[in-house]
């Protein structure tokens, strides 16, 4: 009996009754699961490559400041300021560009012979200024004379004065007399090397068609009364300079 009871006790319940002993498939169950994360990861990298792949635009623009039509791209404006002396034919008007002092316009004086000037005698001479087709507006400044020719002297002694809006037709006495003065002041009675204040003329924009519209000036040279005598026969020749800035 006590054998049978040892035998029992040690026997396996699985003998007792009737099971088989098997061995779990850790290894294929190990396999299976490596291939799905391969697959995973297979699919996740297909996925992350399609999110590089897009389509692309251009888009091209340029700097254009011809709206009118004129050369495209960016460009510079156009400024020029010509001059009338009045030398046309038969005295008629003839703007020119004249940028340097060897190419001065003559300012022609009148009534009297300006090289035969005495004390307190008065001479004018009439001229206009424009912007030419297409330009800018103008600030104007006229510069003081300088001696072109003659001698220092006589130009120091004279005396000048300029007046803006004043017709060739009225460059005259009354256009400067305190009760008839026409146009206005940029110089009044002052020795040749003193100019105007600055920008003291104002010419209008021309257009793409004409020029803008000219203003004319008068000027006015004197000997002043009581000059010296040391005086005669000596001359001067002034040269003026008018500098214009765009606006």
């Amino acid at each position: 009996m006590s054998t049978d009871a040892s035998t029992s006790s040690t026997s396996s319940p699985a003998a007792a009754y009737g099971w088989r002993r098997t061995s779990r498939p850790e290894p294929r169950r190990r396999r299976g699961l490596v291939r799905a994360l391969l697959a995973g990861g297979l699919v996740l990298g297909v996925g992350s490559a399609a999110t590089l792949a897009a389509w692309t635009d251009t888009e091209w623009v340029y700097g254009d400041g011809s709206a009118d039509g004129g050369v495209s791209g960016v460009a510079a404006s156009v400024f020029e300021v010509e001059q009338n002396v009045w030398d046309g034919v038969g005295g008629t008007a003839q703007f020119v560009d004249r940028e340097t002092q060897g190419a001065a316009g003559a300012l022609s004086f009148s009534p009297l012979q300006a090289q035969t000037l005495s004390p307190g005698d008065l001479v004018y001479a009439p001229m206009q200024l424009r912007t030419k087709i297409r330009s800018a507006a103008a600030d104007v400044t006229l510069a003081p004379a300088v001696l072109g020719d003659g001698t220092q002297p006589f130009f120091d002694a004279l005396r000048y004065s300029v007046r803006s809006g004043v017709p060739k037709e009225q460059c005259g006495a009354a256009a400067f007399a305190s009760s008839t003065a026409l146009g206005s002041p940029l110089v009044t009675s002052s020795a040749l090397a003193t100019g105007s204040t600055t920008g003291a003329l104002s010419l209008g924009a021309a257009t793409a068609d004409a020029p803008g519209a000219p203003v004319d000036l008068c000027f006015a040279i004197t000997l002043p009364g009581g000059s010296p005598d040391s005086l005669q026969n000596l001359g001067a020749t002034p040269v003026w300079s008018f500098t214009s800035q765009s606006r």
